[in-house]
């Protein structure tokens, strides 16, 4: 699969027109929309896009990406670093003069607006020529113009697909050569990234305090979405001791208006039921006060030739602490007074006390 499947990000995520990139200091970007407003903005370019990719117009992308667009996927060689490597990339797959058109579905579009309505992360499914791939993007609205930001493309295997290619050792995490920098601004996320790889619980936390919060698997049909499937999904992850180790670069940037940020890197996965598995994992976090929470979360793969995973494999997260607690209702056993060792005498016993007799009285 080529990278063919950076086309449909746009389709995913809204439209709109040029505009400067992402990340360094937060700028004004205008005054508030409505969140509600805004997602239908998104979501209603998402179609008439979809109809432009079909019929191969690859240029009239142009004006609807950051010029420091920032792409990870589907392969582990692709990543793009700006809008024009990711047109020129495209080009590649997308040809206006032939005569087979690519066959694009979306079945699972989701936009989220932040606060203030001037920035929103996407997600949907889409089949491209038959083929299910799962994309994460982060938008930015300057100037009334809905720009793409960042994004993860991935394609969605079976799961039993995903056991053939991890006995052959050939998954790895897509955009895998990815080398750009951390924001100073995403900081914050960055620290919440780091502790909840292997703190999973606390992923958890944050994403089980949302409506609207989303946690997307590698294999396809896994999205859960909902407070209530979210803290199933979350139990059954923190049980079987699931955690993970960063096994590259970690990159991360903010929204323009500082409202949303996004920290993503290639991890290694390990529980008591997984092997060690190469995934990349791209997180969404929202501004609350001074705090960053995790509201997405998409842990995708890619395949590539048998042995290219050995390689992120071969730093592996620590095993898991067990923690010291006792039982309910268990009381703790009592110490045994230490015996004296066979050369030692033993401690002098105690002399009893006598009792001096009572003086009698004269009159006896």
């Amino acid at each position: 699969m080529r990278f063919l499947a950076f086309a449909v990000l746009a389709a995913a995520c809204g439209g709109g027109g040029g505009g400067g990139g992402g990340g360094g200091k937060v700028k004004p970007v205008g005054p508030a929309i409505d969140e509600k407003k805004a997602e239908k903005e998104a979501k209603s370019l998402a179609s008439e896009i979809l109809e432009t990719l079909e019929r191969g117009n690859k240029d009239n992308l142009f004006t609807l990406l950051d010029d420091s667009l920032i792409v990870f996927g589907p392969r582990r060689t692709d990543a793009a670093s700006n809008r024009t490597d990711a047109l020129v990339a495209l080009g590649e797959v997308i040809d206006p003069k032939a005569k087979k058109k690519l066959a694009l579905r979306s079945s699972s579009l989701d936009v989220v607006a932040s606060s203030g309505g001037r920035s929103a992360w996407a997600f949907d499914v889409i089949d491209i020529d038959g083929e299910p791939h799962a994309i994460t993007a982060i938008l930015s609205n300057a100037d009334d113009l809905w720009l793409v930001e960042a994004a993860l493309v991935a394609h969605t295997p079976s799961r039993g697909a995903i056991k053939t290619e991890q006995g052959k050792d050939s998954l790895v995490p897509p955009g895998a050569t990815s080398k750009t920098k951390i924001d100073p601004d995403a900081r914050g996320a960055v620290d919440k990234f780091q502790k909840g790889l292997l703190d999973q619980a606390s992923w958890g936390t944050d994403l089980a305090s949302r409506t609207d919060a989303i946690v997307i698997g590698p294999a396809v049909g896994e999205v859960t979405r909902g407070k209530m499937e979210i803290k199933k999904l979350w139990k059954k992850r923190v049980e079987q001791k699931t955690r993970a180790v960063a096994s590259g670069d970690i990159v991360a940037s903010v929204t323009k208006d500082g409202q949303l940020a996004w920290v993503t890197a290639p991890i290694t996965m390990v529980s008591e039921k997984l092997e060690p598995l190469p995934l990349r994992a791209f997180a969404v976090f929202e501004k609350a006060g001074n705090e960053w929470t995790l509201i997405a979360l998409h842990e995708a793969l890619a395949v590539d030739q048998a042995g290219a995973g050995a390689a992120f494999k071969k730093t592996l997260p620590p095993a898991p602490k067990e923690p010291e607690i006792e039982a309910e209702g268990e009381k703790p056993p009592k110490k045994k007074a230490a015996k004296p060792a066979k050369d030692e005498d033993p401690p002098p016993k105690k002399k009893k006390k006598k009792k001096k007799p009572k003086p009698k009285d004269d009159d006896e």
